[in-house]
């Protein structure tokens, strides 16, 4: 195709995908107001503990808490975009890169503008290939559209004969493509931005670097008040806690939305990753932390932040509360293999021990609260208005992502909101997490189970 040439959609002659860009902002005055409050955060604890002994078991609690989140939100600062020189670039030019698509009760124009934002991009890819995991919906039209060349890309299709689970479509592209350099990992609903495999392979220049997170940018988050909660979130987490994984060469999670992979690391550890088991059963979730876990082992996982995708989120409480359990499941598991794998020494290592530290902290504090109360209502009302303080000041970071077609009144809106998210997080979403992991070794899938969840037609809802 001709470099202004665009690729029509089976179902869609066009598809209108917002530009994004991630613009770094030292924002020094927000720095400033995170000391001040970590400063006056320390000096009230110690003050109070000093006049309420009884509280002293709360002492080491507060005190990772200050500890990890402040030099969390410091070290994030140093994630810079990888940049690439000529010969760099064409070196990354000469790659050959093939996406992994697993697709199961997709949407169908979802899954059509995912493979026309491939086809289109900046740096397309030599092979885009969908694997439909068992039958689901109809995809013929979509296959009779995009099977064959577009330009320099290869568009196939697989049928597998039952419903297996992701692993078993990913690895069914793993398998079949012994001339891919990179693979790329690609949810169905997810649409890339229009640079997103152009930035996402820089990292690669460096020998050193194994796999790479791409940012989510949700494309509904405008839908209703929980994808926008969900967008604020997501954004400041990836810019302060992954970014300072990042920074490390310990990044977590891949999100599955969107990573790519030195493909020679993932065709080695095929069988491991198919046949994983946890007490004797088979794990099926927790594939785009496997992938990373598995990557780390051979070098650095790396987050790129100008690397961007557009997924879909749950616009609906039934399928938010799902999407959570499944991944409370699937993450439980995988902190088990954190644990036992990863470098004592590494930065990984410990906030995956200070996380378990706090599974059973944050079950214990109700029940003492309940059984102090009413003195416990001081300390309650005190954590609440340090959170939200915190939560404002921190929140700032989410105007670092700017994407096309919106105005600094909605950006603002969406930053405010962002309290909203941690307080639902912590207090809505905490009993989902403590059951999934209290039932993790139920591995069944427990989204998309019924059909299709989230559709193009509803993204203005």
């Amino acid at each position: 195709m001709a470099a202004q040439q665009r690729a029509p959609g089976a179902l869609s002659q066009d598809y209108e995908i917002p530009r994004v860009r991630f613009r770094r902002n030292p924002l020094p005055a927000v720095l400033l107001v995170c000391a001040l409050l970590v400063t006056a955060r320390v000096t009230w604890h110690v003050a109070y503990l000093g006049l309420h002994s009884e509280y002293w078991l709360l002492m080491p609690g507060w005190v990772v808490t200050f500890g990890v989140t402040t030099l969390t939100l410091f070290i994030s600062w140093f994630d810079k975009a990888y940049e690439v020189g000529p010969r760099q670039q064409r070196f990354l030019d000469s790659l050959n890169v093939a996406v992994a698509i697993p697709v199961y009760n997709e949407d169908a124009p979802l899954l059509d503008r995912c493979i026309y934002s491939l086809v289109n991009s900046s740096r397309p890819p030599q092979c885009v290939h969908a694997v439909f995991d068992g039958h689901s919906a109809d995809y013929s039209e979509l296959r009779a559209h995009w099977s064959g060349w577009w330009g320099p890309t290869l568009v196939m299709f697989t049928q597998l004969p039952e419903n297996k689970g992701k692993k078993w479509a990913q690895s069914e592209v793993f398998a079949n493509h012994p001339e891919a350099d990179i693979f790329i990992t690609v949810d169905s609903d997810t649409t890339l931005e229009y640079r997103a495999i152009e930035e996402g392979l820089k990292p690669f220049a460096d020998s050193r670097v194994a796999s790479v997170a791409g940012i989510e940018e949700i494309y509904n988050k405008w839908a209703n008040w929980l994808t926008m909660i969900c967008s604020v979130r997501n954004t400041v987490s990836q810019l302060i806690a992954w970014s300072t994984q990042s920074v490390f060469g310990d990044v977590l999670i891949n999100r599955g939305t969107y990573a790519l992979y030195r493909a020679w690391i993932i065709r080695e550890i095929i069988p491991a990753y198919l046949e994983e088991t946890f007490l004797g059963r088979p794990v099926k979730l927790g594939d785009d932390s496997a992938l990373t876990l598995f990557s780390r082992a051979h070098g650095r996982t790396v987050q790129q932040v100008t690397a961007i995708s557009l997924p879909m989120y749950p616009e609906n409480l039934s399928h938010h509360f799902r999407q959570w359990l499944r991944w409370a499941r699937g993450g439980s598991v995988r902190n088990y293999w954190r644990i036992r794998y990863l470098p004592i020494i590494s930065w990984s290592w410990w906030w995956v021990a200070i996380g378990l530290y706090y599974i059973p902290i944050s079950a214990a504090f109700p029940v003492l609260y309940v059984m102090e109360w009413p003195k416990s209502a001081y300390v309650l009302g005190y954590i609440g208005v340090i959170m939200i303080s915190w939560a404002y000041a921190v929140s700032p970071r989410s105007l670092c992502i700017w994407r096309e077609g919106e105005t600094w009144f909605g950006r603002i809106t969406l930053m405010l909101m962002y309290p909203v998210g941690v307080v639902w997080t912590s207090v809505i979403l905490r009993p989902i997490r403590l059951y999934g992991i209290l039932t993790c070794l139920k591995q069944g899938w427990v989204t998309r189970t019924r059909g299709v969840e989230v559709a193009a037609e509803r993204e203005a809802a």
